[in-house]
């Protein structure tokens, strides 16, 4: 991560200057803000797309892989856990997906969990029913690839990590809310999202989770 910390300031100079590769995050939204694809349409090809494009193509040199869920059904979409003993499914899908990944890819080895801080209020219910999931729950238990305890990092500029999943969930968000102009970019990011075969089924890292019709 130190590494990809010191290329990614590199790029963040490249296109914005020392104060922003210094102070800034990378904001997916503010990169990829609407008022970018009106100038694009005009023919001007903004720092934003540029930079976005450099990213896109470094996430891809150093296998940099992506999990994650787009959920519709609105019950559940603020990925937080109600109940302590019972996992939202967002999270136990990626967490299937990461662990697969670690038993392909890196076996013995452990993956660690780091969330963005929200509050305290999301953080402990979130925390305790992860932990209930992987130290008691069948599922759970068959996860082992992954450290049993969550970790919390506060947001800020040389976060890298926080930064670059901010920036790949805007592009995904914005491919399922139908944004024409994402297209393009969303093409760069999809070697990035991880799929493996599973009893003769291709399962994707990036789960899909469609709105049930009430009666």
């Amino acid at each position: 991560m130190h590494r990809v910390s010191t290329d990614i300031f590199q790029l963040k100079l490249k296109h914005f200057g020392q104060e922003f590769a210094s102070e800034k995050e990378i904001k997916g939204k503010d990169l990829l803000k609407n008022r970018v694809f009106q100038h694009l349409e005009k023919g001007n090809k903004t720092a934003n797309l540029n930079f976005t494009e450099d990213l896109l193509q470094y996430i891809k040199y150093k296998k940099i892989y992506v999990f994650g869920c787009v959920c519709f059904e609105k019950d559940i979409q603020r990925f937080k856990c109600n109940d302590v003993k019972v996992l939202d499914n967002t999270f136990r899908y990626i967490f299937e997906r990461v662990d697969m990944f670690m038993k392909i890819e890196h076996q013995n080895q452990l993956a660690k969990l780091v969330f963005d801080d929200r509050d305290y209020g999301t953080n402990h219910p979130n925390a305790a029913a992860i932990t209930n999931f992987f130290t008691r729950s069948p599922r759970g238990l068959a996860l082992n690839s992954i450290l049993k305890t969550p970790f919390f990092a506060i947001s800020q500029a040389q976060n890298i990590g926080l930064q670059l999943a901010d920036f790949v969930t805007t592009i995904i968000g914005l491919r399922f809310e139908s944004c024409v102009h994402i297209r393009p970019y969303y093409e760069l990011l999809k070697p990035c999202i991880y799929s493996y075969m599973l009893e003769g089924k291709r399962i994707t890292g990036l789960k899909l989770i469609k709105g049930i019709p009430k009666e």
